[in-house]
């Protein structure tokens, strides 16, 4: 995929128009208001934690599971799902709460998982939802996958156990006449849990989504090793450095949301069209990217390809309802929300991009001039080099 050449020529060109303007108009110094102008090296990767570890293990996992898309090409809306664990084992979940407890009884240590539909409304005939799950040793990864096979078929009395041919030790059940079948299977120290949606109740097309779920999940997974339990607390989270180039605007408490690193997959998985964020990313060059509460950092190939995935950030159409603004020391780019989203909670009335060597970060705030203060203030921390 090429960027910056011809879909986004107008674009590019138009973004370095306003980041010379905005260096051009204003000769007084940057007001960083209450933000730091430096970056501040956080301790989160500085001791052993087991939290941090589940989480970066569980992003781990984000990086190798398999998109719906792939199993079916019908299957491109997201419906929800990323990390779904922490160091209380699962707590955000796609998993129903009677195979949480079975999971939670062996020892996760980490769980990523995803689901999609044919269409993105509530009117979807088709859905499928993959999850990872890791535990200490393959032994206790065995004993959960029957356990939350077990917790989930005595939740109907009616539920039938279903085999999946191409995978005999797995177990799987549904109930007659309902269109969808519930499956677990033990790979090494992880359980993979498919959960299938079909229009008709026909047991024998759900076992071959299952089936072609299972068959692409564990292609994904050849190379793959699980992290030890002994290892676990060592895990980093940030091994490349990434969150102190964000400037900072709370504590650095490891957090799915509010302060983690992914990787492309990873972060594609969390997106409306994941196999389509996937290819739009990875092909516009994006490596990693970090989040610090209503912050994000998105690095690059190169500097070059920085500048061109600014101009794929503010193309792209949930960005039509943003009016430029101009003006902002340090920024590439700014624009306020022309209309406000009833149920959304976080501050994105306005927003900045800052890009630098690599780097392009995305700020939001709810006031303009909380904006203004934040994207001077990250382009301060950006050309820090400490």
């Amino acid at each position: 995929m090429s960027f910056g050449v011809n879909r986004f020529a107008a674009i590019v060109v138009g973004l370095a128009v306003m980041a010379v303007s905005a260096a051009c108009g204003s000769e007084s110094a940057p007001d960083y208001g209450k933000y730091p102008a430096q970056r501040i090296a956080g301790d989160y990767d500085s001791q052993p934690s087991r939290a941090r570890g589940i989480l970066a293990e569980s992003v781990r996992l984000g990086e190798r599971l398999v998109f719906a898309s792939d199993v079916d090409p019908d299957l491109k809306a997201g419906r929800g799902g990323g990390v779904l664990a922490d160091y209380t084992g699962l707590n955000y979940s796609l998993i129903p709460g009677a195979q949480v407890a079975a999971a939670n009884a062996h020892g996760v240590q980490g769980a990523f998982g995803v689901a999609a539909a044919d269409k993105a409304g509530a009117d979807a005939k088709k859905q499928l939802s993959v999850s990872l799950l890791e535990f200490p040793d393959d032994q206790a990864a065995a004993a959960a996958a029957v356990d939350m096979e077990r917790a989930d078929f005595y939740q109907a009395p009616d539920n039938a156990p279903v085999l999946v041919d191409a995978f005999p030790t797995a177990w799987a059940h549904w109930r007659p006449g309902i269109p969808a079948l519930s499956s677990t299977f033990a790979w090494k120290s992880l359980v993979i849990r498919v959960s299938a949606q079909l229009p008709d109740p026909d047991p024998a097309a759900l076992v071959n989504m299952v089936t072609a779920a299972y068959q692409k999940q564990l292609a994904l997974l050849d190379s793959f090793t699980p992290t030890a339990a002994s290892e676990l607390a060592a895990l980093r989270l940030d091994p490349d450095g990434l969150l102190p180039r964000l400037v900072k605007t709370g504590d650095n408490t490891p957090d799915r949301q509010n302060f983690a690193v992914y990787g492309v997959r990873a972060y594609a998985q969390l997106g409306a069209d994941p196999a389509g964020d996937f290819a739009a990313t990875s092909g516009a060059g994006l490596v990693s990217m970090a989040m610090s509460r209503n912050n994000q950092l998105f690095r690059l190939r190169d500097a070059a390809t920085a500048h061109d995935f600014t101009a794929y950030l503010t193309s792209r159409g949930s960005d039509a309802n943003y009016a430029p603004l101009s003006g902002v020391s340090g920024a590439t780019a700014c624009a306020q929300a022309t209309q406000q989203v009833p149920t959304q909670l976080t501050p994105y009335r306005y927003r900045c991009f800052v890009t630098h060597g690599e780097f392009v970060a995305r700020v939001y705030s709810d006031t303009e001039s909380d904006v203004r203060q934040l994207a001077a203030a990250e382009s301060a921390v950006l050309a820090d080099r400490r």
